[in-house]
């Protein structure tokens, strides 16, 4: 320790002064004392070290003996704290002894007697680089979360233990129409947020308590314009100090456009599925429609015939009523001539026959065509009541040409089955999806086996609590390693353009969003039954004559 020029009169026995003197000494941060006229009165060992190139020893204010390189001196805070009486701090950057940049910081505390009267400071002067980095880091590090943060599009909002908001990302001020400044700081549950039933309350009460994720698949949220939305949300406990309510982070997004992407998926898959169709739908409408011309022919031909025989019936009453017994024998003969050419007996045969035919060509393109309509409509997004049945035969219809040349079909429909509450185009797919997988899974097994004959089996009945919907098939069957992963998207283990693997992965979800399942059987080499299974609403009540 340096001795100092004026050495202020201590009591010789003070036992104080051997401990302050060796606390002087040993500081690991830069000390030193100035007088009022801000000369140095003593400097310690860590004060010389950090500022190397300062004389202490000379005469005059600290001002006196500045030197160039040190950054900190040309901004000491001595005189500020001298003429205020508060602390000072100022930081300066500069190049060490080594060469390297530091930075340091420099704080001057006003030293007063005990009259109050300002006598001198102390300065303190500490190396603070490593912190200096540490604050720029962390200042990089949060400017890097803040983006991440608002780039998120999920819905993001942190509460206190006291459900006060710290945080309120772009999605949330989007999705409840608030500004994150005027929300901030602010009770969440009192921003003008209606939700039903207390049901987030509720989950932030259960996730404190257990310490665990809640999960809300689906909650209304009325925003203070009085817009609705549909939110999927998970809360999640912040651990908080101790002695302090545990905090929780709010993660969701709206489900209304998640649906709205799903049913355009939905909608899309089903129109690929379609148009995959459409040479086999077109070839069962052009079926009939030949026959049904055809039929149309051989009756224009009879009525052609028929209007004859009348002209001759006609000309032979003529002469009757002329009483021209030789008019009367020849017209007797034409007659008898036309007659013998239309054949009456075979047209009173075939003509009920072609009729009959052309009505059942005609109906059969019209089942076609209604099931082509029912399958295309893209829905109107509303839940309601149908007839499963009824979308079964129409799926049977407009798949007919994918399994008709390999396989049988049977249906073993229940007829007092209770409406299905639901999507029914979506429903559609899903029923489209497993008879086309069936019909494929036949396919392939005749190819191999040309002497078997497939067959299909789609059935429906009532079970305990569901109504359940089978699709049975013939064909070889899967293996566990493919029936593992049979519902996962884009897995398939068909040829290329026979398959996406998106059609299980979305009839899983579309059975799920109706509160039901699909689940499936299979033996290899002997073929497999999918299970549709829908919860009965109004505990099956709802039969079909409700329609």
């Amino acid at each position: 320790m340096s001795k100092p020029r004026t050495k202020a009169a201590c009591p010789a026995a003070d036992p104080l002064l051997p401990f302050l003197e060796a606390f002087f000494a040993a500081l690991d941060e830069g000390l030193c004392f100035l007088d009022h006229n801000r000369q140095v009165v003593a400097a310690n060992a860590a004060m010389r070290r950090l500022i190397a190139s300062k004389d202490f020893e000379a005469p005059g204010t600290c001002l006196t003996a500045l030197d160039p390189s040190c950054g900190l001196c040309g901004r000491c805070p001595a005189a500020e704290a001298l003429a205020t009486g508060r602390s000072v701090t100022r930081r300066a950057a500069e190049t060490a002894p080594d060469g390297s940049q530091r930075h340091l910081e420099a704080v001057c505390h006003p030293l007063a007697d005990a009259a109050g009267t300002i006598f001198g400071v102390a300065e303190i002067v500490r190396d603070v680089s490593r912190r200096e980095r540490g604050e720029r880091e962390m200042a990089l590090a949060t400017q890097d979360i803040e983006m991440l943060l608002a780039s998120i599009r999920a819905i993001l909002v942190s509460l206190d233990g006291q459900n006060r908001i710290r945080r309120f990302n772009a999605s949330a001020e989007a999705a409840f129409d608030l500004a994150a400044g005027a929300v901030t700081g602010r009770d969440f549950f009192d921003v003008g947020l209606g939700w039903d039933d207390h049901l987030l309350q509720d989950a932030v009460a259960q996730s404190r308590r257990s310490q665990a994720p809640v999960r809300l698949d689906e909650v209304r949220c009325r925003t203070p314009g009085k817009a609705e939305r549909l939110l999927g949300l998970t809360v999640n406990p912040v651990p908080a100090a101790d002695g302090e309510a545990v905090g929780v982070l709010i993660l969701g997004q709206d489900l209304a456009e998640i649906k709205a992407r799903e049913l355009k998926a939905v909608h899309e898959r089903r129109m690929q599925a379609i148009g995959h169709l459409a040479a086999g739908i077109a070839h069962e409408i052009n079926t009939p429609v030949q026959y049904v011309g055809y039929n149309a022919g051989f009756l224009d031909e009879a009525f052609t015939d028929v209007l004859a025989l009348l002209d001759g019936y006609g000309r032979l009453a003529q002469a009757v009523r002329g009483g021209d017994a030789a008019a009367m024998a020849e017209a007797e003969a034409a007659a008898a001539q036309l007659a013998e050419a239309a054949d009456l007996d075979y047209l009173r045969q075939e003509i009920p026959s072609a009729i009959a035919n052309t009505r059942k060509g005609i109906g059969q393109v019209a089942d076609i065509v209604r099931a082509m309509r029912q399958m295309s409509h893209p829905g109107t997004g509303e839940m309601l009541f149908f007839d499963i049945n009824a979308s079964v035969r129409d799926i049977v219809v407009i798949t007919r040409n994918a399994w008709k040349h390999v396989a049988d079909v049977a249906l073993e429909l229940s007829p007092e089955l209770p409406m299905v509450y639901g999507l029914p185009h979506e429903v559609s797919q899903v029923l489209l999806n497993v008879v086309l997988n069936a019909a494929q899974a036949v396919e392939e097994r005749v190819i191999r086996e040309p002497w078997q004959r497939g067959r299909i089996v789609v059935g429906s009945r009532l079970i305990p609590g569901m109504l359940e919907v089978t699709v049975s098939d013939n064909g070889p069957g899967m293996d566990e390693t493919v029936s593992s992963r049979m519902f996962d998207p884009f897995f398939t283990t068909k040829a290329v353009g026979k398959g996406t693997g998106q059609g299980l992965a979305i009839s899983q979800a579309v059975m799920a969003r109706h509160g039901g399942s699909i689940d499936c059987s299979t033996r290899l080499g002997e073929g497999t039954t999918f299970f549709l299974r829908f919860p009965l609403e109004d505990g099956g009540k709802t039969r079909h004559e409700a329609t």
